[in-house]
This record gives structure tokens, C-alpha cells and sequence, in this order.
């Protein structure tokens, strides 16, 4: 079985609301995935229909943490469940087995609720805790941008592809001729300091946004959309060594 790498930035480094202070969103894009982590490779807990509620305890660019839906589960070894009580130190896994992610932990004595029988290999649903967070993708979800703001900020482990950095200079490494494009999408302030580079254009894959284009400033000004929906028009350029292409913006305007 695939083995996956923990999500450390939940309980360990982002503080976890409780479900009065959380910020209420509704799903927009649907079915939506709720993931183990804030990534399309982490394990999906449950899918959630249009205009279901969340408690959204923390963001990111791309992902939202939210407290646990309701109708979710995780998964805890059943020797250490009796009467629905916790009677060992447990952690909260994704699925029945130690390969799946580690959500949380689960103090001896707290009551939990099981879900079914156990499984021939030894494990048991219970009712997702309240000390757990799962993920959603940003787009799929519609909430309050102010309230958005003050909520705690996470940083989604992965990244981004980057170009290669010793690349600096444009001019002559350039692998395509011009094309010129339209695109809709969302911006975001690049966060590497590679020259002529100033932001990186995402587009709605799925639950999640994806990035798909470096961008670099010609008559246009980025810095005002940071973070909102575009539509943009330029020239688009494969470069050497690059994993994706760049766009010479010209014009841009908001799409939301």
C-alpha cells in the first residue's frame, strides 16, 4: 500500500479554532473532495454536495482547513476502543491501516463514536473529532473574503515548479515562438526572487487550483489583482529549462 507523507502544518502548527470562532463557508463546486491534507495526493474522507456547510479554521492560497464535516470518519486500531471509549494513546489515521496519514491523536479515555464492525485487519471507523482539521480546494468553496483574512495562514507542503533559477535573463532562451493567449485564472504574487518574474497565474483543476503560467509585467499592472480571478491577454513563451511557459502580460482585467 502507497505509503504518504504527513501533513505536518495541522494541529502541531496552526492554531485550531473552535466551531464559534471558525468562519462559515458553503460548497460552490461540487461534488468536493475533503482531503487528509492540503493536496489532490492525500487521501479523500468524504465528498460534500452543493451548498453544504464548513467551518473553515485556516488558509492558503490554494487550500482551505476546515473543521470536520459532518457524516466523516477516520480510522483507529479497534483493540484500543471499548465501550466507545479510547482505553490507550491513539492516533486518528485516514484509513485502516498505519499507511495511511496520521490525522491526530486520541487521549485514553476520550469517547469516541464507531462506525460499523471492524475490519478483518484490525481497525475501526469512528466519527471524525472535533480536535481534527481536513482540506478543501479554495475555489470550491464561497465565504466571507474579510472574515477570510483574519483566520490563520498555512503553507500547503509540495510548492510550486519553479524554473531553474540560474536562468535569469529572458533574452535568448526563449524554445517557442510567440503565441498569443487569453486565459482566465487566478493570480498570486511569485514567491521566489527571479528576475522579471512578478506572479504566477493558477487555473481550476478539480477541487483544487493548479499552477499553469509564469508571468512577467509588460503594460499591465498585477499587483492590484493579487489573489483574484483574471482574464488576461499577452504573449505566451516556452523558456528553456522552465516547467512551464511564461506569459508577457498585456492587458488584465477582474473576472470576478
Amino acid at each position: 500500500m502507497l505509503k504518504f507523507l504527513i501533513f505536518s502544518v495541522s494541529l502541531s502548527c496552526t492554531m485550531l479554532l473552535t466551531a464559534a470562532e471558525a468562519v462559515t463557508g458553503k460548497v460552490i463546486k461540487y461534488p468536493l473532495n475533503i482531503r487528509a491534507g492540503a493536496g489532490i495526493n492525500y487521501t479523500k474522507l468524504v465528498q460534500l454536495n452543493k451548498n453544504a456547510p464548513v467551518k473553515i479554521v485556516a488558509v492558503s492560497d490554494q487550500w482551505l482547513a476546515i473543521l470536520p464535516p459532518e457524516g466523516s470518519r477516520v480510522y483507529v486500531a479497534a483493540r484500543y476502543v471499548k465501550n466507545n471509549q479510547l482505553t490507550a494513546n491513539v492516533n486518528f489515521r485516514s484509513g485502516p491501516s498505519t499507511g495511511y496519514e496520521a490525522l491526530g491523536s486520541g487521549r485514553k479515555g476520550m469517547k469516541v463514536k464507531t462506525i460499523g464492525k471492524p475490519t478483518p485487519s484490525g481497525w475501526i471507523a469512528i466519527s471524525s473529532p472535533d480536535n481534527l482539521q481536513f482540506y478543501a480546494g479554495r475555489p470550491a468553496i464561497e465565504a466571507d473574503p474579510e472574515a477570510l483574512k483574519k483566520l490563520p495562514r498555512f503553507k500547503a507542503p509540495g510548492g510550486r515548479p519553479l524554473p531553474n533559477k540560474e536562468l535569469i535573463n529572458l533574452e535568448g532562451n526563449f524554445v517557442s515562438t510567440a503565441k498569443d493567449v487569453t486565459l482566465t485564472g487566478y493570480v498570486y504574487a511569485s514567491e521566489d526572487n527571479i528576475k522579471a518574474i512578478t506572479h504566477v497565474l493558477y487555473q481550476v483543476k478539480g477541487d483544487e487550483l493548479q499552477p499553469k503560467y509564469f508571468l512577467m509585467q509588460n503594460r499591465a499592472d498585477l499587483s492590484k489583482f493579487d489573489g483574484k480571478k483574471v482574464k488576461l491577454h499577452g504573449e505566451s513563451y516556452k523558456v528553456k529549462n522552465w516547467d512551464m511557459p511564461i506569459v508577457i502580460v498585456k492587458n488584465v482585467s477582474s473576472a470576478e
